[in-house]
């Protein structure tokens, strides 16, 4: 009788061998493509592999509608194809593609439980008697300000979501960020200032302390107003929101810690979503500024993370990014900000140096308001320094230029080329030219082709640049506004090495 082989084992074995193979991302890339069984395994609804990838529990009320979703299905049958040959690109765009769902589904749902836990508040509360509003509302402030020193406690967790479902209470706290306790010094207690915890939570736990910050909100709006003390004075909830999502740090974390909590992270994605329905319920008109965008792009900082997470932090800040798009600028002006212009410079600055190509993307070709802000305040000379500033900025560079759109628009209606030129960028001149042959005709302001221009603006040795150019189909006889040919220039004093080359 042979022995047992891998192949042979149930499946039930086989489940528990891989779910302890590592994250989701290198269980795929390591069984995908073994054989069909496995591929089936992989997508079962057992294993929750894709439910997991969006930190949800099995006992989650939503996990039947994910499972019957058609994207589900979908990215199900894409995940089934997969072989071990293909492109670790496929399995990234599959897991992406959860992603997106979830974060639609978490903003559309908290839209409806917004609307209906309100009217389901309001009717409760409308019946109390004075007396009895009073005493709930002193209940709950001060089983609320418990949490200052009992940060863990479930009880007083299932305590405030029962006060505030079962009996109408409301929490008031003072938005002055000079307070002792208030909601916003809460969210950063007991969810933020978490980010970096090394140790595994419940998720039912966390689940519990994002639904009782939501009921809360539901018993008074106004709670998104309160103000927590930062160094440069107080800043209301969503600041902070903005802060960890973007920077992947809690304000309060004033050094970089090399521990991530996606948990913790993925609980900021739930309650943000929540707190930006709340916005528009509100109509918070200062909110929805095209200024708000730019800040949330200072905020991107480098970070590290293992794949799983890059897919699902980098995922999550595109989509919201998205939302505040969709829900703020489409339909509003520009606002006559001066220093707007230098803001989104920065900015711009900023994401290069981060190495966020899918923001840069994502900014020009999702939004004209902000396609028209990216243009006018690109600075090719500035931005050139960061983008040849080293070998993984460069790269950048290269993937930027491969994007179509913002490679014709580069070279149509910015002097990028020349510049390239005047610092003999010789490869990314040639990988430019190499995707834009055209460009070998291009003119600057005193009607010099590339050819003309190196040869009467450019200092230094400049024979292998020069030598490409005319390789790539300069026109010799081409005459610039002063009526100059190459052979012209070449006979000027400064050209004289060329000449004898």
């Amino acid at each position: 009788m042979l022995p047992p082989t891998f192949e042979t084992l149930p499946d039930e074995i086989l489940m528990i061998i891989i779910r302890y193979s590592g994250d989701i991302y290198t269980i795929f890339r390591t069984f995908s493509g073994l054989n069909q069984r496995i591929n089936n395994i992989l997508v079962d609804q057992r294993m929750h592999l894709l439910t997991d990838f969006l930190f949800m529990d099995t006992s989650d009320v939503n996990i039947d509608y994910y499972y019957k979703s058609k994207i589900f299905h979908d990215i199900s049958q894409q995940l089934l194809s997969l072989t071990i040959t293909e492109n670790d690109q496929q399995l990234r765009q599959c897991l992406q593609s959860l992603v997106v769902f979830h974060i639609k589904y978490k903003y559309k749902q908290s839209a409806d439980q917004l609307k209906s836990s309100i009217k389901q508040f309001q009717s409760i509360r409308m019946k109390l008697t004075d007396d009895d509003a009073n005493n709930f509302d002193m209940e709950l402030a001060k089983t609320f300000k418990g949490f200052k020193r009992y940060s863990k406690s479930m009880k007083n967790i299932k305590r405030i979501e029962s006060l505030v479902v079962t009996k109408g209470a409301k929490l008031t706290c003072s938005d002055n960020e000079y307070v002792d306790f208030n909601f916003a010094e809460a969210v950063n207690l007991l969810l933020l200032d978490n980010i970096a915890t090394v140790r595994p939570i419940s998720q039912r736990f966390l689940n519990s302390i994002i639904q009782m910050f939501k009921v809360l909100v539901i018993s008074n709006l106004n709670l998104l107003h309160n103000r927590a003390y930062v160094v440069n004075g107080g800043c209301v909830i969503y600041f902070f929101l903005f802060y960890l999502i973007y920077r992947c740090r809690a304000w309060n974390c004033k050094t970089s810690c090399p521990s991530f909590n996606i948990q913790y992270y993925e609980a900021t994605v739930d309650l943000l979503l929540f707190a930006l329905q709340c916005l528009n319920y509100e109509c918070v008109g200062e909110f929805w500024w095209i200024d708000s965008f730019v800040d949330l792009l200072k905020f991107i900082s480098p970070i590290q993370l293992n794949i799983d997470q890059e897919i699902f932090v980098y995922t999550s800040q595109i989509e919201i990014l998205k939302i505040v798009l969709d829900e703020n600028i489409l339909n509003v002006a520009m606002p006559s900000d001066e220093l707007l212009p230098y803001n989104f410079i920065k900015s711009l600055g900023n994401i290069i140096i981060c190495n966020r190509l899918d923001i840069i993307l994502f900014i020009f070709h999702y939004n004209e308001h902000v396609r028209n802000l990216f243009q006018s305040c690109w600075n090719s000379r500035k931005f050139l320094g960061i983008l040849t500033g080293n070998q993984k900025r460069r790269k950048f560079f290269y993937d930027l230029l491969d994007d179509k759109s913002i490679r014709t628009w580069l070279t149509t209606h910015t002097n990028l080329l020349f510049i390239l030129l005047e610092k003999k960028e010789c490869k990314v001149v040639k990988q430019l030219l190499n995707l834009s042959p055209s460009l070998i005709h291009r003119l600057d302001e005193d009607g010099n082709d590339p050819l003309l221009y190196v040869c009467l603006k450019v200092r230094g040795c400049r024979h292998r640049l020069i030598e490409y150019l005319i390789k790539m189909g300069s026109d010799l006889h081409r005459r610039n506004s002063k009526d100059e040919n190459v052979f012209d220039v070449l006979q000027l004093k400064r050209n004289r090495n060329l000449l004898k080359s």
